[in-house]
This record gives structure tokens, sequence and C-alpha cells, in this order.
């Protein structure tokens, strides 16, 4: 297989700086040949204008980001957004984050069976999710300050069935831990919590 193929895949997957020494273990070939893929890849999406997408490079860590000379594209995306109240996509995935936070993109992606790359995005642009310390992979992701306020909690424990999720949570990384089987199979196997919650309509 055409390893560019294989890193944009990577990268896509992940939607978020990866470390490049992480890349080259998952594609199973030398960090030197990676970081030379990698660097002959980001040319060649610079160079066709047929493509919307490059590579970010910052440091030893690499991620795939849409072209400087689209970025409008993006923030009318973003705009409407805000006009807009939360989709019923955004609030499943802030709904997971609430109960199940801190919690990895891979995580919020097995639930929903979806790439949440974009929803988490707009999530932390709207101030209601932010990204925290990394773990294993990937970062892990909160909901904040913002969103405590405008639903009127002193603490995540004040939600519906909170210990009910967090025991489902616990068992699910037991399990991930004692098989050592990835997070992001095609099909959802854990239960999503409730989507009632709309920080957009304080409680």
């Amino acid at each position: 297989m055409n390893i560019f193929a294989q890193i944009e895949a990577l990268l896509f997957y992940f939607g978020e700086a990866i470390d490049i020494k992480k890349v080259a273990e998952l594609l199973h070939i030398s960090q030197e040949e990676c970081d030379k893929a990698v660097g002959e890849w980001a040319t060649a999406l610079a160079n066709d204008p047929a493509r919307g997408i490059t590579v970010l490079r910052k440091e030893n860590k690499v991620q795939l980001v849409t072209k400087t000379e689209l970025k409008s594209i993006g923030e009318s995306i973003v705009k409407d957004e805000f006009r807009e109240q939360l989709t019923p996509a955004a609030l499943e995935t802030l709904s997971l984050i609430a109960y199940l936070g801190p919690v990895p993109r891979a995580t919020i992606d097995y639930v929903r069976g979806v790439n949440s790359s974009f929803t988490l995005r707009a999530l932390v642009m709207r101030g209601l999710v932010e990204r925290c310390d990394e773990k294993g992979l990937s970062f892990q992701y909160r909901v904040t300050e913002m969103f405590m306020k405008h639903m009127g909690l002193a603490s995540l424990a004040e939600l519906p069935e909170h210990n009910k999720y967090r025991e489902i949570l616990r068992e699910f990384e037991a399990q991930l831990h004692a098989t050592n089987t990835p997070a992001v199979p095609a099909t959802p196997a854990v239960e999503a919590p409730p989507t009632e919650i709309n920080p957009e309509e304080p409680a």
C-alpha cells in the first residue's frame, strides 16, 4: 500500500497532532523512513492545487490541516456553528465528555461509531470543551467551567445517573486493558449517556 495514503489515513483518523515517532511505529517503518515520507508527502500536497489539505509540522509532531488559502471555508463553518444551536451530534459528544471525561477521542469515536474530530473542534471553540493532558496516543477532553456554569452544576456528579456511566467506562477500560483490544472497533458496544443536557439553556 502507498506510504502516503497510509500516513494520510492515520493523520485523518487522529485529527490532532501526533508524534512522528508514533506514526513510524504504527506504520511499522523506521523513524527516518517516516520522516522522509512525511516531508515528501507534505511537499506534494502543498504543490497540488487540487488538494485542500496539507501537513502542519511543529517540532516532532505532525497534523493534517486545511491549506491557509482555504481557511475562509472553515471560518464560515465556524460562524454558522456559533449562530445555530448545538446539533444533535454536538449534544451527543458533549454528553459523552460530561459523563466520561476526561476521555480520549478514540473512546468518543468508539461510542458514537463515527469520527468526532470536527464536532470536538466546534465544542472547543464554543468554550464548552477543552483539551487536557495527553494519555497514550492522544489528548483527553473534558467539559469546561463555562459548561458547568451554564448547566448550573457544582459538580459533574450531579448529572443524572453519573455514577452508572462512570462505572460503564471503568468496565470498558478494564476490558480493553485485559484483552489489549484497540478502542476503535467499527460498531460501538458501550451504551451512550443521555443527551438531554443543553448548555445553551441555563439551568
